[in-house]
């Protein structure tokens, strides 16, 4: 990758992940919008999932430590946080993906993976909680909880979808990529 776009798409993922400290609604999150424009913009596809995994990583430390005060290192050990980094992991894949990046393609894989991001999260909370029966019915409790916060995902991957694309692409009209 030539070294303007590689410096030009790692400052649109920073600035991406240090919204996270920007009060925002619960769900409203610029994660896996930034796996998907790092899978379609990084040549060279280990980078693409290193910088993902780096960005959900140290944005987590800083808003865990920053915003709730939480320093217990356990959270990346749960099985919860793995699954969700799991999902970025798949994002970043669909991001290598993609043949051309239109409008529709970028909208339509925002889509996608805010439901797939819903029901892993959802279904990943459930075995082991005792706030669900374990029965397949307790599933379906947990997708049911899930449902408000379904409408935030995909707004904010719609949203931060649009900016990391279309950010990237003016301003790679403005600057020589080369």
């Amino acid at each position: 990758m030539q070294k303007n776009k590689a410096f030009l798409v790692v400052s649109i993922i920073c600035i991406a992940a240090l919204s996270r400290l920007i009060p925002h609604p619960n769900n409203f999150a610029p994660l896996a919008a930034i796996a998907l424009f790092a899978g379609a913009q990084f040549g060279n596809k280990n980078l693409a999932f290193l910088i993902t995994i780096l960005a959900a990583f140290l944005s987590d430390i800083l808003v865990n430590a920053v915003l709730y005060n939480y320093t217990d290192a356990s959270y990346f050990l749960s099985f919860g946080t793995i699954s969700i980094y799991a999902c970025y992991l798949l994002f970043t894949f669909m991001g290598q993906k993609m043949q051309s990046i239109t409008v529709g393609s970028v909208v339509s894989r925002s889509l996608i993976i805010s439901i797939i991001f819903f029901l892993v999260t959802n279904i990943m909370s459930w075995p082991g909680n005792p706030m669900y029966s374990q029965s397949i019915f307790g599933m379906f409790e947990s997708l049911a909880a899930g449902i408000p916060f379904l409408g935030n995902t995909i707004v904010g991957d719609l949203f931060y979808n649009a900016l990391l694309f279309g950010s990237f692409h003016f301003a790679s009209k403005k600057v020589s990529i080369a």
